[in-house]
């Protein structure tokens, strides 16, 4: 029986590593596909992938992307671990929230800026010009486990009313 009285680091960074790769896949996905489709051309040599305009005709359903798939692991994560009180419910939904966040920004420095790619960005185009974005991204994923209480509130709340 699992321990409903703190958060489960390894689970949690489990469901957060699948998540984090399914919506990186999704995102390049729905810019590769836009690409093909409207045959958008590559970013120039030494121009920024956040310049590509398969990219930006496709930022904002990344953060789509994002509402639909961290709530969704949020709840597979506390589908078998819900603490028996709300007190404690709301203390492990911040302490996710809080997780995730943070596992988000390093991978995401690491991923993004130190390691060298063709996604591979300055730490300015990054956290500067990739703005709103990713304080959006940054907020869908903090926010996830708390939609999830939310509509696991107002779901539960439906069913004691019947």
């Amino acid at each position: 029986m699992p321990n409903r009285s703190r958060l489960a680091i390894v689970p949690a960074v489990i469901y957060f590593l699948i998540a984090y790769v399914l919506v990186s896949v999704l995102a390049a996905a729905v810019s590769e596909t836009y690409a093909s489709v409207y045959h958008s051309p590559d970013p120039q040599p030494g121009q920024s992938i956040l310049q590509a305009p398969a990219f930006v005709a496709t930022v904002p359903y990344h953060v789509v992307i994002m509402l639909l798939v961290w709530p969704l692991f949020a709840w597979l994560y506390f589908r078998k671990r819900r603490p028996s009180d709300p007190q404690q419910e709301r203390k492990q939904t911040m302490q996710l929230a809080i997780l995730w966040l943070v596992a988000a920004m390093l991978i995401d420095f690491v991923g993004f800026v130190l390691i060298k790619s063709p996604w591979s960005m300055t730490p300015h185009e990054l956290y500067v010009i990739y703005q709103p974005w990713i304080s959006l991204i940054y907020l869908a994923i903090f926010l996830s486990p708390w939609i999830r209480l939310g509509l696991s509130r107002a779901l539960g709340s439906r069913k004691t009313a019947s």
